[in-house]
């Protein structure tokens, strides 16, 4: 049986930028956070955590516009992504109620659909969307660039099904 913990989930605060960087393992997207945060700052986006005892074991983010207006069109349509819970932490509920939190943020705002994007090789994932209600409707290459932490430029290819559902 897992042991559920006290989970608190929160808008993220610029004293929280580092937090996400999970020791290292997300420096890289230090630029990009940085950016989500001033877009958040903004109401641009939503950016939530998962704290237990102090710490962020969870993150997720909503991207209200975007280029793409299949994805995130700004009045009715949001966009999900840069969703994680930390390992020790998975399995507990966490992921869940981040979504959910998300979710709700997003149906306060006015929106009416949501949606996200999984990897393709990331089954769990998807079946926990599938298990909140997501329907996949199209498939992304899934290719993106970003200037990391360091000022490199960086190419993404991780092939997704992009799933959405109703709010």
């Amino acid at each position: 049986m897992v042991e559920r913990v006290e989970v608190l989930i929160r808008q993220a605060r610029e004293g929280d930028l580092s937090a996400l960087e999970w020791e290292g393992r997300y420096q890289h997207f230090r630029r990009l956070y940085r950016r989500a945060m001033s877009q958040a700052k903004l109401g641009h986006r939503i950016l939530l955590v998962a704290e237990v005892d102090g710490r962020i074991v969870g993150q997720i983010f909503a991207q209200l516009a975007s280029g793409r207006a299949d994805l995130a069109d700004g009045a009715s349509s949001g966009y999900l992504y840069a969703f994680r819970v930390r390992p020790n932490y998975r399995n507990q509920g966490i992921g869940t109620r981040l979504i959910e939190s998300a979710q709700d943020e997003l149906r306060r705002r006015g929106f009416r659909r949501v949606v996200i994007a999984v990897a393709k090789t990331n089954m769990g994932a998807r079946r926990l969307y599938e298990k909140l209600g997501y329907k996949c409707f199209a498939e992304d290459p899934g290719e993106w660039s970003y200037i990391d932490h360091e000022g490199k430029l960086r190419h993404v290819s991780e092939p997704a099904y992009v799933l959405e559902r109703e709010l």
